[in-house]
């Protein structure tokens, strides 16, 4: 699996913990919204006899807490979520139908339902389907709650001898023709029943985009973040928080890479010496105060530490940054940590910096597992940094720059030193130096 798949099923993931999150907020909801309902039928219905929304009502609160204890339980699939909502569905159909408009008279038309409730009840499954960040689920309750109108609809109309719709009304009818037509008890307004259809299925068609809207700034928002994570995992020990945004502004820089930077390799003189000389919890506090100075010194001149090998610090110019004059700031940097030194003492010691830069192609990139990663350079030019910081102490230099920095170089004043041989090369090379 690459990197880039186990990044994109880390963000599915999330939004599946947001969309898990959002239904259990939603049937938390549903049974805060229930409840008093409950009350209201315990307190006023049971007494007049209307057993059955109570217990329509209760059997709702109880459906909801099974969905909510699959789903706290870990229990709950997907289309469990579906089921429920049919049930929602079915149970409100037959509430309907079961129950009474009035205890007192058993024969008023069951057709003037229509006309006592509105269809708002039905848009509340549509809000619970919407906290669940699910646009196919908000949908599946539009069609539902349009499915449970029809079905009882056709259910009380298919028991009525006689049905007057809008098409009986004349197109020129009076007012007493018109209220008459209206308040019949067999008017069935089919029309009606159209324009509530069309407004409970626009209203999911809306909710579903506004909440596929929000699942990609959901996912927008995890994807950022685990990649703020992952750069921080891999550069936020090395660089001020500064380039470390500026490096998640750009994540195509962590990708693997060959291309011409500067590389700085900065070494502590006489180190193995001092730490003989120095318990090791001292030693750590000393490397910890020297690193820490001289990643924000790195930092100040848009180079990134790559890594802390030892006593030593590695950076690099250009690379995962964008710096065109990476040679200069690799040799100002360089005139700072020697700076550095100078002024001030770590852990009560004072230390003696040898540094080496060189110019060339450089490959660089994460490497490591999907697991654990860190972001390294390799290659000549990497190999070369290191060389000259070790041939500071034959010729007597604080900092050696290779022939290929200095050309590049362009903003800063360098000493040639001549040429030598470098170790590992046939050939020999000219080196230069930067006084400080």
């Amino acid at each position: 699996m690459t990197m880039r798949d186990a990044e994109a099923l880390g963000v599915e993931a999330d939004l599946a913990a947001a969309e898990h999150a959002g239904l259990r907020l939603a049937l938390i909801g549903r049974a805060l919204a229930l409840a008093p309902i409950a009350g209201w039928y315990a307190w006023y219905g049971v007494p007049v006899g209307n057993y059955v929304g109570l217990a329509a009502v209760s059997a709702f609160m109880i459906l909801g807490f099974v969905h909510l204890f699959l789903l706290l339980s870990g229990r709950e699939r997907e289309w469990h979520r579906y089921a429920f909502l049919a049930l929602d569905a079915i149970g409100l159909g037959l509430l309907v139908v079961l129950t009474p408009l009035s205890q007192g008279a058993a024969d008023i038309p069951k057709i003037l339902v229509f006309r006592a409730y509105g269809v708002y009840y039905l848009f509340l499954m549509l809000a619970v389907a919407a906290l669940s960040l699910s646009p196919r689920l908000v949908l599946f309750s539009g069609a539902a709650a349009v499915s449970a109108l029809w079905a009882v609809f056709l259910w009380i109309t298919s028991g009525m001898a006689r049905k007057i719709t809008w098409s009986d009304l004349p197109a020129d009818a009076d007012r007493d023709t018109f209220i008459k037509t209206l308040l019949d008890p067999d008017f069935i307004g089919i029309g009606n029943r159209v324009e509530e259809s069309a407004a409970i299925l626009a209203t999911a068609a809306l909710l579903a985009i506004a909440v596929h809207r929000a699942r990609n700034v959901v996912r927008a928002r995890a994807r950022a973040e685990r990649q703020r994570r992952r750069a921080q995992d891999i550069f936020g020990q090395y660089v001020p928080t500064e380039v470390a945004q500026a490096i998640l502004a750009n994540q195509a820089a962590l990708t693997p890479q060959t291309k011409e930077a500067s590389i700085l390799f900065c070494d502590i003189e006489g180190f193995t010496r001092l730490s003989e000389q120095k318990v090791p919890v001292a030693m750590i506090q000393l490397l910890n105060e020297f690193f820490d100075a001289a990643t924000e010194i790195v930092g100040q001149h848009r180079g990134v530490v790559v890594s802390f090998v030892g006593d030593a610090v590695v950076a690099a110019f250009n690379t995962p940054l964008e710096l065109r004059d990476h040679a200069d700031a690799a040799v100002h940097a360089g005139r700072g940590l020697l700076a550095l030194a100078e002024g001030r003492q770590f852990a009560g010691e004072s230390l003696d910096l040898r540094i080496g830069i060189a110019t060339g192609p450089v490959a660089s990139g994460s490497v490591g597992g999907t697991r654990r990663q860190t972001w390294t350079v390799y290659g000549d030019t990497v190999n070369l940094a290191q060389r000259l910081e070790g041939l500071n102490k034959e010729l007597g230099t604080r900092i050696l720059v290779s022939e290929e920095t200095a050309l590049r170089a362009k903003g800063t004043t360098l000493r040639e030193v001549g040429a030598v041989v470098v170790r590992g090369r046939e050939q020999v090379a000219k080196v230069f130096t930067a006084d400080v």
